[in-house]
């Protein structure tokens, strides 16, 4: 019995039927589909202390395949990795090329990446709880960037419970006059990073670059669940922050009033900024702390087309690599960051793809630089 072994990840939901048996993670939102030969198959495989290397080298075609799509959604996953699961905050992904490292116990100044691979939201249908995974197989090894893992997601878990690992690690992140990066996954979770962040640094601006509002008065009521489209609201009806600023929405709906805007301080500037715009912005970020909130549905689809919810008329690259730099030269110091709800197309064989990661570590690159 070795580490490495591959098993069946205890929080996913077998559903048997008939001559098809369904593996579902729930908080992936996905559900693959085998034959009950190829699943009773995969059962043996995972009884008998068989590694993904050694699984991969099969002449079974279609057994490869299904694997690979299986480790993928983490319904196969290591055995150590499914111990860690069982309590743990932090893990360390297999699928990670080299060990995630541990929270650095000295101020460093230094960014400290770290996954939440799931997701909460109650729509749309594509999952953005790959997120993590693709970053790190696709795109660009920042090494100024510290990976320390993902945070560890339990069947008993609600997206309160979730949430309150988020604090635990952005704390101790922040702590050591680190900085935070937090790649997900549905974007209610920037609820809780930025919840600790103002606890730990007072006054901070929150930049959200955004296709929607994340506003929604007539649902946000004390006693309604926390998600994705009520996030902000949220943090403002609980008095965690008083100053947003919000960078390209243009949501088909408006679910809040001109009034609520202005009472709660928050100050909207659309994909394509004028030099007037431009002036505001940075009086707005002087000398202020801010943490900046990234969905990439912000961006045209044209540009990047993997989102969970795309809207036309987007950010370019040039418009974001403008905002960024000048929120970089303008701000007092950019204090923790998040990117949220991004995505990746499947091959037929399953494997993931995700064409527009460049741009992705570019925008990374522009704000922990």
């Amino acid at each position: 019995m070795h580490e490495d072994d591959i098993v069946i990840n205890r929080n996913t939901i077998i559903n048997e039927k008939g001559d098809k048996v369904e593996l579902e993670l729930n908080e992936r939102r996905v559900s693959v589909s085998v034959s009950s030969k190829l699943y009773q198959l995969l059962r043996r495989i995972s009884e008998q202390d068989i590694s993904l290397k050694e699984l991969f080298s099969t002449e079974n075609v279609q057994l490869k395949e299904i694997t690979s799509l299986l480790y993928f959604n983490d319904i196969l996953i290591s055995r150590k990795d499914d111990e860690l699961l069982k309590d743990g905050i932090l893990y360390n992904p297999a699928r990670i090329q080299k060990a995630a490292l541990s929270i650095p116990d000295t101020p460093q100044d230094q960014w400290c990446f770290f996954g939440a691979p799931v997701d909460f939201a109650l729509d749309p249908p594509r999952s953005p709880a790959h997120g993590p995974y693709i970053y790190r197989k696709l795109g660009k090894k920042h090494t100024e960037m510290r990976d320390i893992g993902d945070i560890a997601y339990n069947t008993t878990d609600n997206i309160y419970s979730f949430g309150k690992k988020i604090q635990h690690v952005v704390a101790k992140i922040i702590a050591k006059n680190n900085k935070a990066m937090l790649l997900g996954g549905d974007h209610s979770l920037t609820y809780f990073a930025v919840s600790e962040i103002a606890r730990l640094i007072p006054e901070i601006v929150l930049i959200q670059l955004d296709a929607h509002s994340d506003i929604n008065t007539n649902t946000n009521k004390s006693n309604a669940p926390l998600y994705h489209a009520i996030f902000v609201s949220r943090l403002i009806d609980d008095n965690v922050i008083k100053s947003v600023i919000q960078i390209g929405v243009r949501e088909k709906k408006i679910r809040y009033s001109e009034d609520y805007l202005k009472n709660s301080s928050i100050n909207q500037f659309s994909t394509v900024m004028s030099t007037d715009d431009k002036v505001r912005l940075s009086s707005l970020i002087e000398g202020k702390n801010v943490y900046i909130s990234i969905d990439a549905d912000v961006l045209d689809p044209d540009v990047f087309p993997h989102v969970t919810t795309p809207l036309d008329e987007g950010m370019t690259e040039e418009n974001i690599t403008d905002v960024l730099s000048l929120i970089k030269n303008s701000c007092l110091s950019i204090v923790s960051a998040d990117i949220m709800e991004f995505t990746c197309g499947f091959d037929k064989k399953g494997n993931p793809f995700n064409h527009e990661m460049p741009l992705l570590d570019k925008i990374i690159s522009l704000v922990i630089s």
